[in-house]
């Protein structure tokens, strides 16, 4: 069942240069991530916490935007659909999208509901607070039809469909039918990071990601040893009928189910951890476009783990570019 680091540098290079050649759409909850960067040389004297002198903002796409960015990073042609705000941070993500090579970039405007943002505030290197603006709502019929016809034009000419669930109410359950019935018209593969509250809907996709809470929280099993991991990742997939189960266990690697049974624990590339953000979004990109490209799933799985890699020793939300990939695996 483990699995050392097997895939030799020349067929990572292979396996990186045929993702390249990989088209799919991504669709789900879009967000802006901002960071307020700062020091902290004192404690407020109203409440015990830091006073966090601001020095610069930035503003980067998060949640499903942030896995088209790590598909874009791989070197794959993403195009991306979701719902904004009528907003400013709604027209901003947008521009960036577009501005980092997404194409087509088919946001639809929501006026009920604001375009959810992240607020990270970092004193030095370290986060100190997270504020989150959004709204959970399950999506209206008007805007979720139209987001619908926006991924039936955006899914031509796509290999593969990356449905990031964030659980901010754009994916429902009638909306994942729809878009699985889509697919599977098309006979392109699905790639789905899973919340456990709508797992159950994602019957026989092609591949599910989800972290070690999130197993628990869908089969009750503590995956917090390498034969709970196995149980874990087995009853989910079964369950669902996935072709491939990955659950993620941060430091220990990820555990991979696969539909005939077969089961492989891979282990992490060993790096130190700077920030953990956005290492999911890379491990579900990563794996997705492998498998497009014709990785086996044990390869695909490891290619992540060094993606992600390169991601944890980066300070906020980032991705990972081929070059990265393999100058860690050849350090």
């Amino acid at each position: 069942m483990i699995s050392g680091h097997q895939v030799s540098a020349a067929r990572l290079a292979e396996l990186l240069a045929a993702m390249a050649d990989q088209r799919t759409l991504v669709v789900g909850d879009v967000m802006l991530d901002e960071y307020v960067w700062g020091r902290a040389d004192r404690v407020s004297p109203e409440a015990p916490v830091l006073v966090v002198r601001s020095e610069r903002v930035t503003q980067v796409p998060g949640g499903a935007a942030n896995v088209a960015q790590c598909l874009l990073a791989l070197g794959a042609r993403v195009g991306v659909c979701g719902v904004v705000g009528s907003d400013e941070a709604g027209h901003s993500l947008g521009r960036q999208l577009a501005e980092a090579g997404a194409d087509p970039v088919r946001l639809v405007t929501d006026a009920d509901r604001p375009t959810t943002i992240k607020t990270r505030v970092l004193a030095g290197t370290q986060q100190v607070v997270r504020i989150d603006r959004e709204c959970r709502d399950a999506l209206g019929a008007a805007p979720a039809a139209a987001l619908l016809a926006e991924v039936e034009a955006a899914l031509d000419g796509c290999a593969g469909l990356v449905l990031s669930d964030y659980d901010k109410g754009v994916l429902t359950p009638e909306f994942i039918a729809a878009l699985l019935d889509l697919a599977q018209a098309r006979g392109v593969r699905v790639a789905v990071n899973a919340k456990p509250r709508l797992a159950g809907f994602y019957q026989g996709v092609d591949l599910l990601t989800v972290n070690r809470s999130e197993a628990e929280a869908i089969c009750g099993i503590t995956p917090d040893s390498p034969a709970q991991a196995a149980r874990a990742a087995t009853w989910i997939g079964e369950r669902l009928g996935c072709r491939h189960t990955l659950v993620t266990l941060g430091g220990d690697g990820a555990m991979l189910h696969q539909g005939g049974g077969e089961t492989h624990l891979v282990a992490p590339w060993p790096v130190p951890v700077c920030d953990v953000a956005g290492a999911g979004d890379t491990t579900i990109a990563a794996t997705h476009l492998a498998l497009c490209a014709g990785a086996a799933p044990r390869e695909a799985v490891e290619l992540a783990m060094r993606a992600a890699a390169v991601v944890v020793r980066k300070v906020g939300v980032a991705t990972a570019t081929p070059a990265e990939v393999m100058a860690l695996s050849e350090g």
